[in-house]
């Protein structure tokens, strides 16, 4: 599987998950390989995007489209700043992977510690999550060669259920697993989208 992550601040949500919907509908049917999307705004609008191919090659070809280009030239307009880019071939589905059913995702966006190799720190990850009180429908961990890591937990509760999940990392801190330099963010609304939806928006 490969992954692209995709970052940055919107000014209206709303119109952002309209813009999804519109790739839904219009570019959605000609991607060959893409498995999903999972989107999502933290409370002070950073858009967090997990968008999943079978491989890189199936990204880069429906990338390279022209309709594609086209929408993308659009959809620049919604960002505020800068947009931030990471692909990732290396990656790990924890438990179920994510899911269209989830009702809210938390990131962790982080580093392991430096010269130190982690064989299972999705393992590791996915015991911060393993709460009854909390369940998880999957999740996902993309990492590169030098430590830096994306780590993805679809969770059942919505972001409005006040007991809704906490993804707390600090434990691999202090037992330096991951470096102290890491940001936690929680999705506040979802844009979830399959190639089981295709042609069924709106």
């Amino acid at each position: 599987m490969f992954v692209q992550v995709v970052r940055g601040f919107v000014a209206d949500p709303s119109a952002t998950f309209a813009r999804l919907d519109d790739w839904l509908e219009h570019l959605a049917p000609g991607a060959e390989g893409w498995l999903g999307t999972t989107a999502g705004v933290t409370a002070d609008r950073e858009l967090v995007s997990f968008v999943r191919f079978a491989s890189a090659a199936d990204a880069r070809r429906s990338s390279d489209r022209v309709e594609q280009g086209l929408w993308w030239a659009g959809s620049v307009l919604l960002f505020t700043g800068e947009i931030d880019f990471d692909n990732y071939d290396d990656v790990e589905l924890l438990g179920d992977g994510g899911a269209d059913g989830a009702g809210s995702v938390e990131v962790l966006l982080g580093r392991t510690r430096q010269g130190r190799s982690v064989d299972d720190l999705g393992a590791r990850l996915t015991a911060l999550t393993a709460d009854p009180a909390a369940p998880t429908i999957g999740g996902l961990l993309g990492r590169h060669d030098d430590g830096r890591f994306t780590h993805a937990v679809w969770f059942c509760r919505p972001a409005s259920d006040p007991g809704r999940p906490v993804l707390d990392p600090q434990p691999l801190v202090d037992s330096r697993v991951l470096s102290p330099e890491l940001r936690v963010l929680r999705l506040e609304s979802l844009w979830l989208g399959s190639p089981e939806g295709v042609g069924r928006s709106g």
